[in-house]
């Protein structure tokens, strides 16, 4: 068998550089005797019956005419043939393919050199899906090439049609890369697509040479991560709450890796006993990570548990202890002689430690960086660490930016689920709870994963918050509630006595609250302890509790508090009678918070229920928690050039644009929703703009195509400034083409049907009423999904449409 050094100078030697008519180049390779396999699109313009010369060989170049013999559109496949006998061997077909097996590759980029004189580069990676289908459909080999990454080849025009090798045999040759969303040419994260080569041997009319492969598949960490027991964890990690942050970002990795992970967060009298739940987490965990800061030096507790942990790790040689340093802290001495990792200025759990840590908590050598599995390792915690960096960058646009994130990384065949995890958080964060759902199908079943599922369908309402109630409750049995979990479960307790008014569940979330902030000491739990001691007429703990919350949060700086933390001030004040500065903390809120509306709701909601139980004006606090109204519009759109009875002439934009203002005017913050048509649509999308307003667009069917139908050439001006103003949210279009003519009224009502159902979702988590505004003349319209229908829709469901007739103006 030849050995690496002879398999890479036969692959040179076998290389094709070919030319087309049209000036562009690609690569190809021999693969039977006087044939040459590549991609069909390098060699598309090539006319049949005509030959072509083509270079063989990277260093001893043989000129060749070839010519076009057969071709796979399906599949980007395409033989060639030439009459020259050369002494150069066909590289052999392989027969066996597995994934995480290291290939081989090698072509002429068009970057690379004159045509004339093309100079090759070699390429190598990772075997990631042996059998899958590329973006468009087609048969693919899924490839990942950390040199492809970095960007050293790069374009990859060229390189389409270049062999692919493992063990020194054919699998494929290249046909396209998922793209770098910047630069289409490039591949975007590393990842290439290549044509299977079986459909490379269908082709041919000769018979080529083939040879066994039995390639050792690349034993990456997630491979050498163990198994263990139902209800045992492979890490326990604590921490302080102050970090809580970076720990759910180490969390995520943990998991996203494939380690069950265990999540502490207790704040514990100092001398108290460890609680039952914590010590029955450390014997069932295999490894701890401590998270060392100067919040954690502080805390008693956290002093208290690392003992704990370090007597474990003496006692059981089995057990290991890493401690990750988070900011410029001295390393106590109790974990000083462990060999700890230094994550000072990372503000999320990434970089090269990362590899370092899941290596050394599942005992685990590191191979060296410059192995095949040094190199896929660190491949897959660059994917990872990038595709978590473009959910965090999509979480600042529309929820569709996060999901084509996700989709992307969905094609990598990655096994870090990571991404997955923090797209589900930015979609919570963002309540796209459907969507958060919809992401995590199929995810593995971690602690995180259940308690990111929990919070979404508490959050959907319905049937989801019992739903919720049932999993976390499930948690809580097993020992795996934290304090986030344990608010959840409170949470879900809480809306059911607020949808029944049953007093049992009112009980259950004082107790459920009392105890988690009695155990973990967060404000959370705690604020929501005291507002339930309210309704639970307990005001001991009512003012103790609030009087707790107001005082720790006051003992942080000022400017490390949230805006929720703000309101917990505000809440606490007003739990105990301290109207005047509770206002103060609540306009601070809604400041750091503007533009936030359903959090703003959230403050708002709470300091209503405070205020009704204590015999006081709900609204008194209203003027400092702003919340928008919500506007639904709908109306005639202007008169297409020859309507036989005219309804919404040109002449009229300007009468019905001045009755909008002076509803506006009238109605205050606005957040809108509808579609996005000439005429009423359009004239109320503009003043929303102008007004520094926001509002969600709803399109029956493709952007170009509404335009086309709805907006027409007068309005298109108009409907782009709309389309950029910063809070106008379009939507995904509700069907993915545009519907023959006489189905057009269908979709259009559909649309109707879809604003409605978001607008009163969307008004109900911000506790308001849809306030709709029609523009209409009263009388039938033209057919189904007109406003007319629109109106009825909305006065069927027991809403006022408040009408602008456009006859009377």
């Amino acid at each position: 068998m030849p050995n690496g050094n002879e398999m890479f100078a036969r692959l040179k030697q076998a290389c094709v550089f070919i030319t087309s008519p049209d000036g562009s180049t690609g690569s190809g390779y021999l693969v039977a005797p006087q044939r040459i396999g590549t991609a069909e699109h390098v060699v598309r313009s090539w006319q049949e019956g005509r030959s072509y010369p083509v270079l063989v060989g990277v260093e001893e170049k043989t000129s060749c005419q070839a010519r076009l013999l057969k071709i796979d559109k399906e599949c980007d496949a395409a033989v060639l043939a030439f009459d020259e006998p050369l002494a150069v061997l066909p590289l052999p077909i392989a027969a066996g393919l597995a994934q995480l097996a290291a290939w081989q590759g090698y072509g002429f980029p068009a970057l690379a050199g004159k045509q004339e004189r093309p100079q090759g580069l070699p390429i190598d990676g990772q075997v990631k899906d042996p059998s899958t289908r590329n973006d468009i459909g087609q048969s693919a080999v899924l490839l990942y090439s950390d040199i492809i990454a970095a960007g050293n080849a790069s374009p990859l025009h060229g390189f389409s049609g270049s062999p692919v090798l493992v063990q020194g045999a054919l699998v494929g040759h290249l046909t396209k890369h998922i793209g770098d969303p910047d630069d289409r040419r490039r591949a975007a994260y590393g990842y290439v697509y290549a044509c299977p080569i079986e459909a490379v041997v269908r082709l041919l009319d000769v018979v080529p040479a083939a040879k066994d492969i039995d390639p050792p598949r690349l034993e990456t960490i997630a491979d050498a991560i163990p198994a263990v027991q139902e209800g045992a964890y492979h890490v326990f990690v604590s921490y302080r709450s102050t970090d809580r942050d970076w720990a759910m970002s180490l969390v995520a990795r943990l998991e996203g890796a494939g380690l069950r992970v265990f999540i502490d967060q207790r704040e514990l009298e100092v001398g108290g006993y460890l609680a039952e739940q914590l010590d029955s987490a450390l014997a069932r965990s295999r490894a701890a990570v401590v998270l060392v800061s100067q919040g954690w030096l502080g805390s008693p507790w956290c002093q208290q548990e690392a003992n704990v942990l370090v007597k474990r790790a003496v006692e059981d040689k089995g057990f290991k202890l890493v401690p990750l340093r988070l900011d410029d802290s001295r390393m106590p001495g109790l974990l000083d002689t462990r060999v700890w990792l230094d994550f000072n200025g990372s503000k999320r759990a990434e970089g090269p430690g990362m590899e370092r840590l899941l290596n050394a908590l599942i005992g685990r050598a590191p191979p060296s960086a410059a192995s095949l599995e040094g190199r896929a390792d660190a491949a897959e915690g660059r994917v990872t660490e990038a595709f978590v960096a473009e959910v965090n960058s999509a979480a600042h646009a529309a929820p569709r930016k996060v999901l084509e994130v996700i989709e992307q990384w969905r094609k990598t065949a990655s096994s870090d689920v990571a991404p997955l995890i923090r797209a589900a958080e930015v979609l919570n964060g963002k309540a796209e709870f459907e969507l958060a759902l919809q992401v995590l199908e199929g995810a593995p079943d971690t602690l995180r994963v259940r308690q990111l599922r929990a919070f979404a369908l508490r959050k959907q309402g319905g049937d989801g918050i019992l739903k919720s109630i049932a999993l976390l409750e499930k948690m809580r049995d097993a020992g795996e509630l934290d304090a986030e979990g344990s608010g959840l479960l409170a949470g879900g307790y809480k809306t059911l006595w607020l949808q029944m008014r049953d007093k049992g569940y009112l009980q259950r979330a004082y107790d459920t609250y009392r105890e988690a902030f009695e155990r973990y000491g967060d404000a959370f739990n705690g604020i929501n302890a005291a507002t339930l001691a309210l309704h639970c007429r307990d005001a001991p703990k009512r003012y103790a509790y609030a009087g707790r919350v107001r005082d720790d949060l006051l003992g942080h700086p000022a400017d490390k508090l949230s805006y929720w933390d703000l309101a917990t001030l505000g809440e606490a004040c007003l739990l105990l009678e301290r109207r005047d500065d509770a206002r103060d903390w609540y306009a601070q809120a809604a400041g750091r918070a503007a533009g936030l509306h359903q959090d703003i709701a959230v403050m708002r909601r709470q300091a209503r229920l405070i205020l009704r139980e204590l015999g006081q004006a709900p609204d008194a606090l209203d003027n400092v928690l702003p919340v928008p109204r919500v506007l639904v519009y709908l109306g005639h759109m202007v008169d297409a050039p020859g309507r036989p009875v005219p309804r919404f002439p040109a002449a009229k934009v300007g009468a019905v644009k001045a009755a909008i203002q002076g509803r506006m005017a009238q109605y205050g913050a606005l957040h809108g929703f509808g579609q996005a048509s000439r005429g009423t649509d359009l004239i109320v999308l503009k003043e929303l703009a102008d007004r520094g307003l926001s509002a969600t667009v709803v399109l029956p069917y493709p952007e170009e195509a509404f335009v086309g139908t709805s907006v027409g050439e007068r309005w298109s001006e108009r409907f782009a400034e709309v389309r950029k103003a910063a809070g106008i949210t379009f939507s995904r279009p509700l069907s993915d083409s545009r519907p023959p003519d006489e189905q057009l009224p269908q979709a259009l009502d559909q649309a109707n049907k879809a604003v409605q159902r978001l607008a009163v979702e969307y008004a109900r988590r911000l506790d308001e009423t849809p306030v709709v505004l029609a523009v209409w003349d009263g009388k039938p319209g033209d057919g189904p999904g007109g406003t007319a229908d629109a109106v009825a829709l909305w006065q069927e469901e027991g809403y006022a449409v408040d009408v602008i007739d456009i006859t009377a103006l």
